[in-house]
């Protein structure tokens, strides 16, 4: 599984760190990064266990009296699955990233991603730590673009297609809104999602409906979970190329810890 394929890869760190020192990188440059990519399997595989229990809750029979249950717990183990894949997303970004600035002509990164040179091993730093998203994915590639070397090009373009494809789009917009946004609730009769006062701009008025029952609808859980499953296949799909392409990338920028 793609999850335990990129965790395995920390095993590896100790000889890739050897190969890392002797080409002249920063000592423990090749120990960080191969961290951050079995952090990223981990991560993924977290993001899979919620999944399937958001499955099981999607899929259990419950009594009229019992669905509000059922839909929180559903939907809070769907969420949790988007927490953990953005997680994993991020972390693959930070190895790819670190991978493309191996190359001596990828140093534009530097400029765009506040860098100074190689990001330093084992920084908790702002700057440091790399987001998935367009604009960051965006900037990779071009610096891998400017090396001229194809493998690099192509560990990136997985990561780069993904945040723009509608599935991860409709999962970070998820997680964004529980988040750090106005997260709406599980129960009928919530409180809407937006302002419930009508503005009649000829009349100059506000009106503002009041009843003795909200006619507010939340989200349905079979969509929520079908949601998350299609970005989670997403995201390992992407993970799962970029894990193929690993070898010829980090060779391609001139550190071959694997043969090719």
């Amino acid at each position: 599984m793609v999850p335990h394929d990129w965790q395995m890869l920390g095993a590896q760190y100790e000889w890739a760190e050897i190969h890392g020192v002797s080409k002249g990188l920063p000592h423990g440059y090749f120990a960080d990064l191969l961290g951050r990519a079995a952090a990223a399997g981990e991560q993924l595989g977290i993001a899979f266990a919620a999944l399937r229990d958001a499955e099981v809750w999607r899929d259990t029979s419950v009594e009229p009296a019992t669905a509000t249950h059922r839909n929180i717990a559903g939907r809070a183990m769907a969420e949790a699955c988007g927490l953990w894949a953005v997680s994993a997303g991020h972390a693959a970004a930070n190895v790819v990233a670190r991978i493309v600035r191996l190359h001596s002509g990828a140093s534009s990164l530097d400029k765009k991603l506040k860098w100074a040179g190689y990001p330093a091993p084992f920084d908790s730093g702002r700057a440091a730590n790399l987001s998935l998203n367009v604009e960051t994915m965006k900037f990779i590639k071009a610096a891998a673009v400017a090396t001229g070397e194809s493998p690099l090009v192509q560990l990136v373009e997985p990561l780069h297609a993904l945040t723009e494809g509608s599935a991860w789009v409709a999962m970070t917009a998820r997680r964004d809104a529980g988040y750090h946004r106005l997260r709406p609730q599980s129960i009928e009769g919530g409180v809407p999602g937006a302002n419930p006062w009508v503005a009649d701009q000829t009349a100059g008025i506000l009106t503002l409906s009041v009843s003795t029952f909200s006619d507010y609808v939340p989200p349905v859980l079979e969509d929520v979970v079908s949601e998350t499953q299609q970005g989670y296949d997403a995201l390992s799909s992407a993970m799962s190329a970029v894990h193929g392409r690993l070898p010829l990338a980090i060779s391609a920028a001139g550190v071959p810890v694997w043969r090719t």
